[in-house]
């Protein structure tokens, strides 16, 4: 994993989001050729789709062991172009889970992964941690990122936690260009089928025995995953 591919802040406390209505649009690129980017992506993936995003404005520890999360409205495509070599500065907020696997007795430390297909978007044919997904804003506006995790881990994996999602860290992925909420969640078993068409395989592995090759984002999250296992 390259030294610069991100960060991670552990917290103690769940973070704070502070949405505020204007939108954001970025001011320093060619948006025409950011259109004619974002259309030869939908030629190749009709997958594609421009929805709505919260780009993070900014990260800032708060001094009680949480974090505020600055938020504005953005579209998709801005991160999407990102595979054509154009970084438009759209951060987008997503959520990632960390699912410990509680079907062992006694619990042996394994957590849900999945490996990517080779038509997603991001890290193609690579190892992850279960669930992950961007966060829209809701219809008031505002983050929830709690209710995405919940809605991923269905979509992803057809399961529910068997406990209360707990956000553990902010994970800002520099390959991806991503600020995640890290989720530690718990399941009760292993899906017999992969339930979308983003991952061609799940499986429970240890943290320190993810596959090859694993997502940048997956690596940086092997040390919190040990610390969670116990």
């Amino acid at each position: 994993m390259p030294l610069d591919s991100g960060r991670l802040i552990r917290l103690r406390r769940p973070p704070v989001f502070n949405a505020v209505p204007d939108r954001w649009i970025p001011d320093d690129v060619d948006l025409d050729l950011v259109d004619d980017a974002w259309e030869s992506l939908r030629a190749e993936n009709p997958r594609y789709h421009d929805g709505e995003v919260l780009h993070v404005l900014g990260v800032v520890r708060n001094g009680h062991g949480g974090a505020t999360v600055h938020l504005a409205p953005s579209s998709y495509r801005f991160l999407a172009v990102r595979a054509r070599g154009i970084d438009t500065g759209v951060r987008p907020l997503g959520v990632k889970g960390l699912c410990l696997l509680r079907d062992a007795a006694p619990p042996d430390g394994r957590f849900l992964a999945g490996l990517r297909s080779e038509g997603s978007g991001s890290y193609p044919g690579c190892w992850e941690f279960l669930p992950g997904g961007g966060v829209p804003p809701e219809s008031d506006g505002e983050a929830r990122p709690d209710l995405v995790f919940a809605r991923e881990l269905r979509e992803e994996c057809g399961l529910a936690s068997t406990d209360e999602p707990v956000p553990m860290a902010m994970l800002r992925d520099d390959v991806v260009g991503t600020w995640e909420v890290v989720y530690r969640a718990t399941v009760d078993r292993i899906p017999a089928e992969t339930p979308d068409w983003e991952h061609d395989r799940i499986v429970a592995v240890r943290p320190r025995e993810l596959p090859d090759p694993a997502s940048d984002a997956a690596t940086m999250l092997v040390p919190l995953a040990e610390a969670i296992a116990g």
